[in-house]
């Protein structure tokens, strides 16, 4: 790969893309004897993303990967401005014909991530606390990408169920010290993800249909979503470490101004992915699992070769263009090895064009979506604590000529200003 095998399998693959398409790619994954994740880059790469999202303090801090020792005990994560703490508190049981109170206990593993995903997901691009899980189980698996499901002691649908259930009975308490731009300090307190929930499931497969969160942990997941790709994470569901090395990398990377990037100690990241092995070993672990995770993000620009990690400036996992500095721009090659999801020379100049475009006020949610982000952004940097998609109604219902179509830098500006004087009248009337 002229220099390039010691990067990760997914970067090579990128690189291959840029330099000679599919073909190029199928000759270096049989090079490095890698067809897992070379099925995983080629399905990231051809398909559509899908977005999915996870709360910002999820993707910092993570679940347990294994089942802990005492699995009854509060799960606590810490590291400076971060702190994450997930409480089993009992639930009433039937136990030998007799209904008593006892703890199901933490969820660890790939299952309570890939349903965490699931449902955070939902209520974020339905804009609703109430999320539906389908006619019944298996449905609802095989929406989260799972093909084969079995109902024995031991099978997925009921290993799915047992730690839907641990991970619904949990309380939550979230603690956040905001410091970067954009990034508000909050905490969430004694929060159970759903209020409303049975985890019934009978062997033909019927289950609670609908969940409800609570209003107190969606109000802060509306504003605190982290997009995802929903593509990578099906390719990914099965293994707990690479979830949580793609969300922490989803999360961090694109919020790096510096050129130079960021560095941080390994210690630093294992606190982050919930991780107690010892260094040498987790170093490995880690250096292993970014081979598939770069398959499906290969965006994702860090270095994990030394004795610090150095995390680069990168572009979010929905970016499907191949881009960034470890892979060279995609715009900067020649376009007749231009990949199938590039964009051409004359699409780029239109969207820089589109800067001056006169454009109505965005729509629907401002929590995602490439153009919201800078409406968003200033919601929460101006309008804090209040909602940024509560803040834009009130906008949009209150705005003089809100019909009337603006560049963006104008709609900034004026949409600034409103959250400035929104947030102060609700302060003053101490809502």
């Amino acid at each position: 790969m002229n220099g390039d095998s010691s990067k990760p399998i997914g970067h090579q693959y990128a690189l291959a893309m840029l330099d000679g398409g599919e073909d190029k790619v199928r000759s270096v994954a049989l090079a490095a004897g890698s067809q897992l994740t070379m099925d995983a880059f080629l399905r990231v790469h051809d398909e559509e993303p899908v977005p999915a999202f996870l709360h910002s303090a999820l993707c910092a801090m993570s679940l347990p990967t294994k089942r802990p020792k005492d699995d009854t005990l509060p799960i606590v994560r810490e590291d400076g401005r971060y702190a994450l703490a997930i409480n089993p508190r009992p639930v009433l049981q039937t136990v030998e014909g007799k209904s008593v109170m006892r703890s199901l206990g933490v969820p660890y593993g790939a299952y309570p991530r890939v349903a965490l995903i699931y449902l955070l997901s939902q209520a974020v691009s339905k804009q609703s606390r109430d999320v539906y899980l389908g006619r019944n189980f298996t449905e609802w698996m095989r929406r989260l990408g799972y093909q084969t499901i079995s109902y024995g002691p031991r099978g997925t649908a009921n290993l799915m169920r047992e730690q839907v259930d641990r991970l619904l009975a949990c309380e939550w308490q979230i603690r956040w010290d905001g410091q970067d731009a954009g990034d508000n300090a909050f905490a969430v307190r004694d929060v159970k993800i759903s209020n409303e929930y049975a985890g019934s499931l009978d062997k033909n497969g019927a289950f609670a249909r609908e969940i409800r969160m609570s209003e107190a942990f969606y109000s802060h997941l509306v504003d605190h979503a982290v997009p995802l790709n929903e593509v990578a994470i099906r390719e990914l569901k099965g293994i707990p470490t690479a979830l949580d090395l793609y969300t922490y990398l989803a999360y961090r990377l694109p919020r790096i101004t510096s050129e130079k990037g960021q560095i941080i100690s390994w210690d630093q990241l294992a606190k982050h992915l919930g991780n107690e092995a010892d260094s040498k070993r987790f170093r490995q672990t880690v250096r292993e699992t970014m081979q598939i995770v770069s398959a499906v993000y290969p965006n994702a620009n860090v270095d994990l070769s030394g004795r610090k990690v150095v995390l680069h400036p990168s572009h979010a996992p929905m970016e499907r263009k191949l881009v960034g500095p470890h892979l060279r721009l995609v715009d900067s090659r020649p376009a007749k090895t231009a990949p199938r999801s590039s964009v051409s020379n004359a699409a780029a100049k239109a969207k820089l064009d589109s800067a001056e475009q006169l454009l109505p006020f965005p729509c629907g949610s401002l929590t995602y979506g490439s153009r919201e982000a800078a409406f968003r952004a200033i919601g929460l940097d101006k309008g804090s604590p209040w909602a940024v998609d509560t803040m834009a109604e009130a906008f949009r219902a209150g705005f003089p000529d809100i019909k009337k179509l603006r560049t963006d830098a104008e709609w900034l500006r004026v949409w600034e200003a409103f959250v400035v004087r929104y947030a102060e009248r609700r302060k003053r009337s101490g809502d």
